[in-house]
């Protein structure tokens, strides 16, 4: 009876079924649920992450590309207080997102995995490689965000400055709270390579499912984060890809060469290329899980 009642806390099962993408949610504890989508089956999962206030919908090409792969398994999560999770008032920051991860990959009985952060959802993912380790861990992949978030100058690869002497992190911090539509409105517009009003909308709509006060803690916690010498300390033991915007080449390929030289480093499009440039990006990837199989 224990058994059964335990199973039954698990995983709430059934809530979308197209194809063979299920969408399905993991109570991790009394107070959160985890909605997640995932296709395929193999060996291996590869853990797509997204960023700021996004949510599972954001790697719908992605999953599209993974249905019916008898390798891989690839699924997508939306993290505490965005998209269809529960929105708990407590734990957002991104060191309890990587717990909350911990729970979920537990609750699924995950092994040999692969990583792969977007934005916010890199820090996610090094914050989980900070409390817990690689003991579960195939390979990471880096879209379009270094492992710092704040730097003394924009010759770093970071989001913010130390002294945010240009306001940009007052922004997102203050800003989401004071003046929420315009602020999501601009961020959406600046994600997008082609940012036509019907993919600004799309982008907006995913946004609004965030909370301005979660997103302004979220933001607020992440400045203060750098874990630089968690990824660093992987060169050479852990495959290692990064997928950057194009206009970050210079300053992201100076710091991937310096610091973790044996890994691939792929640049294209604007932040959203992979929903962008699916089919680019996705023959990056393809291309990068070849070269690990049998590692």
């Amino acid at each position: 009876m224990k058994k059964i009642k335990f199973l039954i806390n698990i995983v709430v099962v059934l809530t979308l079924s197209i194809g063979n993408l299920t969408a399905e949610e993991v109570k991790i504890d009394e107070t959160l649920t985890i909605h997640y989508k995932q296709v395929g089956e193999g060996d291996a999962t590869i853990i797509f992450i997204p960023g700021w206030m996004m949510s599972t919908d954001v790697f719908e090409h992605q999953l599209a590309h993974f249905e019916g792969s008898k390798k891989y398994r690839a699924l997508t999560y939306d993290p505490r207080g965005q998209g269809k999770s529960s929105k708990p008032v407590e734990g957002h920051t991104y060191q309890q997102h990587a717990r909350d991860l911990a729970r979920l990959i537990d609750k699924l009985d995950l092994e040999n995995i692969i990583l792969a952060g977007w934005s916010y959802g890199v820090t996610e993912q090094l914050a989980y490689l900070n409390q817990f380790g690689t003991d579960k861990l195939k390979a990471m992949i880096m879209i379009d965000t270094g492992p710092d978030i704040t730097g003394a100058t924009r010759d770093e690869w970071v989001w913010y400055l130390n002294d945010d002497s240009d306001g940009y992190s007052r922004g997102f911090t203050e800003g989401i709270i004071e003046n929420r539509e315009k602020v999501i409105a601009e961020f959406s517009e600046w994600m997008l390579e082609n940012p036509t009003s019907e993919k600004v909308a799309w982008v907006s709509n995913i946004a609004r499912q965030t909370s301005s006060s979660v997103a302004s803690i979220n933001n607020a916690t992440g400045f203060y984060l750098d874990y630089s010498r968690d990824l660093i300390s992987q060169e050479g033991k852990l495959p290692l890809l990064y997928i950057v915007r194009q206009e970050m080449k210079e300053v992201a390929d100076r710091w991937i060469k310096a610091n973790t030289p044996s890994a691939t480093a792929v640049y294209m499009g604007k932040h959203m290329m992979f929903w962008e440039r699916p089919k680019a990006f996705n023959h990056a990837l393809d291309n990068f899980l070849s070269s690990i199989e049998g590692k």
